[in-house]
């Protein structure tokens, strides 16, 4: 444990002086306020359920981008190798780097909590509501950094690496809606694996378990693919 909390603790401090983690937090906020003018004003309600669904597809481009460098800088310097024979395990190494990425999207998330002042300022929203909608979109967060970090291990470079974390969360979200794609009776069957489909409950404020589960078993898949790219690097 201590190990792990030396890695997050470094890779916090990287973030601090990361000009392009600033840069992610601004776009992020950014489209945060704009998601949110828009989906009050053209549905009239005091809710963030329209934020939440726009809010998780800017985190499938944005979270790729931000985590990119975590492996694929260490490949480009020559550092990874170090740090693999270092004492240090790959599990270690692995879980601090993924709890630093998703300690910044809790501070983006904290970034927005201006957001249901401003909806309990002009209306009455449901606390619960808001609170679970939050919930969703950390889940979401914690599965989408876990991807990017297994693609970042894949790659040296690191803009390679971002674009093919996108590429791998794309399907995610083209599944939700593929209806248009494929038809209806496909589309149901594919429904289950969709993440925009289980993200719809926690906007009406029901957090469900197999929506847990979902996105729960998508990190954990997602980080024993980037122990096991480590590990196969290891031992090379």
């Amino acid at each position: 444990m201590n190990s792990v909390t030396t890695i997050w603790k470094k890779e916090l401090r990287i973030y601090a002086v990361n000009p392009t983690a600033y840069a992610f937090l601004a776009v992020f906020l950014f489209l945060a306020g704009l998601f949110f003018y828009l989906g009050v004003t053209l549905t009239g309600e005091a809710s963030l359920r329209v934020l939440s669904s726009n809010l998780a597809i800017a985190e499938l481009f944005i979270l790729p981008m931000l985590t990119m460098r975590h492996f694929a800088e260490e490949r480009r310097q020559g550092t990874l190798e170090m740090l693999l024979t270092a004492p240090i395990s790959p599990f270690s190494l692995v879980i601090g780097k993924w709890l630093a990425s998703v300690t910044l999207c809790g501070l983006m998330f904290v970034g927005t909590g201006v957001l249901p002042i401003i909806l309990a300022y002009y209306g009455d929203p449901d606390w619960g509501v808001v609170f679970s909608t939050y919930v969703g979109l950390l889940l979401v967060a914690g599965a989408f950094c876990a991807a990017g970090l297994f693609t970042s291990t894949l790659l040296d470079d690191q803009l390679a690496a971002g674009l093919l974390g996108i590429l791998v969360l794309l399907p995610f979200w083209l599944i939700s809606r593929a209806e248009a794609l494929v038809g209806d009776d496909l589309a149901l069957k594919l429904q289950p694996f969709g993440v925009l489909n289980h993200l719809e409950a926690f906007g009406r404020g029901i957090i469900d378990s197999a929506d847990v589960y979902y996105f729960t078993a998508m990190t954990f898949t997602f980080l024993f693919l980037t122990y096991r790219s480590l590990e196969s690097r290891r031992w090379r």
